[in-house]
């Protein structure tokens, strides 16, 4: 899957992706992004119930970040947007796009990001 955003948007929400593995590439040069503490991925460490990861191509079945804060065990990590950063975690995981702020004006400057879902989850 591939995703190219609007210059500011909050992203998808909170979701966890039906496979084992996922794998998150960003293209878009550095000097688009106009906040570098910004625009990447924020992974939580809670793990979604098999019957509650969604095939991460919308965002119907996300779940809150309220719900996600209130689960045992709640933690995150916040990876900032850098071009041709590779992102590779447990796809059952809750995860979601940080907020961003990119370049107006140039398509190529919109951020970029694949998304590569690897086998089944467990």
């Amino acid at each position: 899957m591939s995703c190219r955003y609007d210059s500011s948007f909050e992203g998808i929400a909170v979701h966890a992706d039906r496979a084992a593995v996922n794998v998150n590439l960003w293209l878009t040069d550095d000097d688009a992004n106009l906040d570098p503490t910004s625009g990447g991925l924020v992974v939580y460490g809670t793990r979604a119930p098999a019957d509650d990861q969604t095939t991460g191509k919308s965002n119907d079945g996300a779940v809150g970040l309220g719900q996600v804060a209130s689960m045992d065990g709640h933690f995150n990590v916040t990876v900032p947007y850098r071009a041709n950063r590779m992102v590779l975690f447990d796809s059952s995981l809750y995860h979601r796009t940080d907020n961003l702020r990119f370049k107006k004006g140039k398509y190529t400057d919109r951020r970029i990001n694949l998304t590569f879902l690897f086998g089944t989850p467990p």
